[in-house]
């Protein structure tokens, strides 16, 4: 139960210094705006980069030159879209026999024509340890929650290829999509390197397969957190000297400098992502990504991230057609992508649900003689005495 005498004083001066906040990142913004411009010659900033090798991730920009816009051109008129989304249940230490569900969403539209819509929601129940020795090693004593999203992950991407190569459509463009980021940052909370790279030289194989079948993929992250190209500008304003000027850029992410760059309907030149974890990618599977302005509901414009394999990014027309349906899915969708946004309702496991899925499980173990343990305090959770 919440107190809120007590949090209401803890509230007090919280607008007061939420604006002085705001009235910072005005400034940096400002300072960053004017960096932006004066950049010329890309070359020459990445080899200040490479000379300065700061700690932060910095973006590399493809292109000859930084500020590129592009306005997003129009969808064709057919086009083949899948999306696929994911969610699970996780071990619970409360309950034995020890399982988890993971339940993939996966959608594809015929866009342009009268074909169904296909939606579809996949169900994978583990709980044979040898099913995943792979990816588990002695000193993992149970299944973790790194270990699970990994492995959902996987899941959501071996699905959407498999949906791709069912509904594509001879002469008509197929555009496969899912929601998040293509770099693997939970493997490294693993702290195990070489379980790390196995899961992630798995989920580079499933991107080699798309690259073989000619399959656009690409991921969409709503309102991204990242500050990879603000990290550029900080290298070029000598951030990282031994004399960095009084006014840092820290704080301020992509989203917000894009916000003033792009209209809605354009889209920035492509960026490499710096992560350390792209290293345990093959080259061509490197993520590359774009920033896109969305238009939302009553006129506010969104600065969503897109990503692709760097084999996607060096297709033009690849970008063009991704970019073009993802605007498009964002106008249908009030902001956000129509099509991934049924591959999250086809996926999520809301909490009837997942009672109703403990309660098959013990149900079936009953009928074979065996009884579902639950702690005591899981079984307080679920039948609160007041």
């Amino acid at each position: 139960m919440l107190d809120f005498v007590r949090l209401q004083q803890q509230l007090q001066g919280f607008a007061t210094y939420q604006q002085q906040q705001r009235d910072l990142l005005q400034e940096k913004l400002a300072a960053a705006l004017d960096t932006w411009r004066a950049i010329g010659d890309v070359g020459e900033l990445l080899e200040q980069v490479e000379r300065a090798r700061p700690s932060w991730l910095v973006a590399r920009p493809l292109g000859e030159r930084l500020q590129t816009r592009v306005t997003v051109p129009e969808r064709p008129a057919q086009v083949t879209v899948v999306a696929a989304d994911g969610s699970q249940i996780f071990p619970d230490r409360h309950v034995e026999p020890p399982c988890f569900l993971l339940n993939v969403g996966r959608v594809a539209f015929q866009l342009g024509t009268h074909e169904p819509v296909r939606l579809e929601s996949i169900p994978r129940f583990c709980f044979r340890r040898e099913e995943l020795q792979e990816v588990l090693d002695e000193r993992l004593a149970s299944v973790s929650v790194e270990i699970v999203s990994a492995l959902r992950d996987e899941f959501e991407l071996e699905e959407l290829l498999q949906l791709a190569r069912e509904v594509r459509r001879d002469g008509r463009p197929l555009v496969a999509l899912l929601d998040g980021t293509l770099i693997r940052w939970m493997i490294r909370r693993l702290h195990q390197r070489e379980l790390e790279e196995r899961f992630i030289q798995r989920y580079v194989c499933l991107l080699e397969q798309f690259q073989k079948a000619r399959i656009p993929v690409a991921s969409y992250i709503s309102m991204p957190g990242g500050a990879e190209v603000v990290n550029l500008l900080r290298v070029a304003r000598g951030e990282c000297t031994p004399d960095p000027p009084a006014l840092s850029l820290d704080g301020l992410t992509d989203r917000l400098l894009f916000a003033h760059l792009l209209q809605p309907g354009e889209r920035s030149g492509l960026f490499l992502s710096g992560s350390h974890i792209q290293q345990a990618y093959a080259d061509p599977h490197r993520i590359v990504y774009t920033y896109l302005s969305v238009p939302g509901p009553y006129g506010q414009a969104e600065i969503a991230r897109v990503e692709f394999p760097r084999w996607v990014a060096e297709q033009p027309e690849w970008v063009a057609l991704i970019c073009a349906v993802l605007l498009k899915e964002c106008v249908k969708g009030n902001g956000y992508p129509m099509v991934l946004a049924e591959a999250h309702e086809q996926a999520v496991i809301r909490a009837p649900e997942r009672e109703a899925f403990y309660e098959l499980i013990g149900r079936q173990l009953w009928r074979g003689g065996i009884a579902m343990e639950q702690s005591r305090k899981q079984t307080s959770k679920r039948r609160p005495v007041l």
